[in-house]
């Protein structure tokens, strides 16, 4: 079973984007829109996640009751209850939080709630498929390794 410590995004320690509590929304969205994602964790000073901060909250938040993205802040639209996960647990686990929660991203803490990473559903597409070519990869040999195997016999 492959767990979160095993994605490559994990090994490699793959940086992640994150912002303070008191970061303007306008700052968070021109980051978001600049790199292309969908979320952010929002961390206290001393890295504990408290919070993410997605498209979502933005338009439901802030957008929609006409507020200025110059003066809000993440505290003030976040999303504060939190699902996570850690190094051990399993990618199908993860798959599964994602889903019942109808949510898209899910933040990495260790068992201090300090931020390790941050992981999208398409990180952990990446890596079924991934799995899945390698997995193709070894039954298309192993069927001309037995393809010879029998000619020769």
């Amino acid at each position: 079973m492959v767990m979160i410590k095993d994605l490559s995004k994990i090994k490699n320690n793959d940086p992640c984007f994150s912002f303070n509590h008191d970061s303007t929304v306008s700052e968070i969205a021109d980051l978001m829109d600049l790199k292309d994602i969908g979320a952010v964790p929002v961390l206290a000073s001393d890295n504990v996640l408290i919070g993410i901060l997605s498209e979502r909250d933005i338009v439901r938040k802030l957008v929609k009751t006409g507020r200025d993205s110059d003066l809000v802040t993440a505290s003030d639209i976040m999303t504060k209850e939190i699902k996570s996960i850690n190094l051990n647990t399993s990618v199908v686990e993860a798959q599964k939080i994602m889903t019942e929660n109808n949510i898209r991203h899910l933040p990495v803490v260790d068992e201090n709630n300090k931020l390790i990473n941050f992981l999208s559903q398409r990180d952990l597409i990446i890596n079924s498929t991934k799995k899945n070519r390698q997995y193709m990869i070894i039954s298309f040999f192993l069927l001309i390794f037995f393809t010879f195997l029998i000619i020769l016999i």
